[in-house]
């Protein structure tokens, strides 16, 4: 009863088609009008923030938005973020996970250890601070983990000493096809608050202790399958999981209160999931949309 109950409000994208030709959009990015795109599912007191929602309906990547790969952090090992994984066509982000030729591998991959995948990100250019975070998406059908998620990488300075904290609110952690069955058909959201010194997946001094920091929730369908909607309510005060329109999880914000980057991407995570089977790639993780609104009091402020 749950899952029918949980399932059964799935909402589907609108799409809008502009013929004026004054109002043409550009083909070098994906701009759309604010008054446009669907009003915020909490209400109409919630405004769209247009620096970090797009309907990926333009013919290339909005490199004005976007990052297509990550300025702090080169990929997790055994894997690099290429920006060539990176692709919009058909109204749609593509995110992509492939093997590499080992014939092909270069010296500097090889002895890095950056020699077995490459995968793909996209990050805000800017940071934001509070809203409600939404993205339509499908998974790739292969054990490489597809994710939605909130961070602020610091600078070299901070990272590389004590004192500093790196911050992380994961929207959705997603596994297709996962290598382990008990990751199947399992949602993962967590939040982290790391410990400088600290680089991504490399070096973690220690973590600050939370409550209710992570939860986890079989599902009653393949990530892979469909376009799901996923959001995240991230207020001074509280935190809420959203899946198709209907809250799965919640905390309170104990110490959220920093401008963070907004993420998408794909990662091999071998140590939790083990390596994806080669017969699985090349896969791709699908973006119909990300939007993001805010209330009056927070919206307007971007932060470098």
């Amino acid at each position: 009863m749950f899952y029918a109950q949980l399932f059964s409000g799935q909402k589907n994208k609108n799409h809008f088609f502009i013929f004026c030709p004054l109002l043409l959009i550009s083909l070098s990015g994906n701009s759309q009008k604010e008054d446009s795109y669907p009003a915020c599912p909490l209400g109409p007191e919630w405004i769209l923030n247009s620096n970090f929602s797009d309907e990926f309906n333009g013919r290339q990547f909005d490199a004005a938005k976007w990052w297509d790969f990550n300025p702090a952090w080169v990929g997790r090992k055994p894997a690099f973020f290429s920006r060539e994984n990176v692709n919009v066509k058909n109204g749609k982000l593509h995110l992509t996970a492939k093997a590499q030729n080992p014939k092909k591998v270069s010296i500097e991959n090889k002895v890095r250890g950056y020699d077995k995948y490459t995968t793909a990100t996209i990050k805000s250019k800017t940071r934001i601070k509070y809203g409600y975070f939404e993205a339509r998406c499908k998974t790739m059908k292969a054990s490489v983990c597809n994710a939605f998620w909130l961070y602020d990488p610091l600078d070299a300075a901070a990272k590389y000493s004590a004192g500093s904290f790196s911050e992380e609110i994961d929207i959705f952690e997603l596994f297709g096809k996962p290598t382990k069955k008990e990751n199947e058909r399992t949602y993962f959201a967590t939040v982290h608050r790391m410990e400088t010194p600290y680089v991504e997946s490399l070096v973690k001094s220690k973590q600050t202790p939370l409550e209710n920091k992570s939860f986890n929730m079989k599902v009653p369908f393949d990530f892979y399958a469909d376009f799901h909607v996923y959001g995240l309510l991230w207020t001074p005060t509280e935190m809420k999981w959203y899946l198709d329109g209907k809250e799965v999880f919640s905390r309170k914000n104990d110490y959220f209160n920093t401008a963070l980057h907004l993420m998408l991407d794909c990662e091999i995570m071998e140590a939790w999931a083990g390596l994806p089977e080669s017969s699985d790639l090349p896969a791709t993780f699908e973006i119909d949309y990300v939007r993001v609104w805010q209330l009056a009091e927070w919206s307007g402020g971007l932060y470098p």
